[in-house]
């Protein structure tokens, strides 16, 4: 069942994607999530320069008929972005994401070592290059980075 809803996820970004395409080239769709099938629809946008809160209306604008039965909302990926395309893999080699294979119940924190063309080579945080596995791009049902907050050690031994 959980498979389905993020095919349909896909379906929906590949829409979205393509009135996108059409209309603001320039701006090019990150992710989508179907937080309900019945209620609301997150689209993470990026481009370039950034995302600024103009691009947000007039994506939530050009997209609206693409979503009619949905909630929109619509937003720049933020500092913990999700990954879908292989260039998103290949700027975060060396980084730490959180991956959610298909077929796995559970996401798992792993480092991503290398971007091949049909997956992304990743390994426990710490292991041997004989913990790699290779997840093919298909088996990739989310992807985020994982970025540690620098003030969290910090602000944990003033709690002390």
């Amino acid at each position: 069942m959980a498979t389905r809803h993020y095919e349909r996820e896909r379906e929906l970004q590949d829409r979205i994607g393509a009135v996108l395409r059409s209309v603001l080239p320039e701006i090019r769709v990150v992710e989508v999530e179907l937080n309900d099938p019945r209620e609301k629809v997150t689209v993470y946008i990026d481009r370039a320069e950034g995302i600024r809160l103009e691009d947000c209306e007039a994506v939530t604008h050009a997209i609206r008929d693409t979503c009619p039965d949905h909630a929109l909302e619509v937003s720049s990926p933020g500092i913990e972005r999700p990954l879908r395309e292989p260039a998103d893999f290949r700027e975060a080699v060396g980084e730490r994401v959180r991956l959610r294979q298909a077929g796995r119940h559970r996401a798992s924190v792993v480092q991503v070592v290398e971007v091949e063309d049909s997956g992304v080579m990743v390994a426990p945080v710490g292991a041997t290059d004989a913990d790699r596995r290779l997840v093919p791009f298909v088996e990739v049902v989310r992807c985020k980075l994982v970025v540690e907050d620098p003030f969290a050690t910090v602000n944990q031994k003033g709690a002390q």
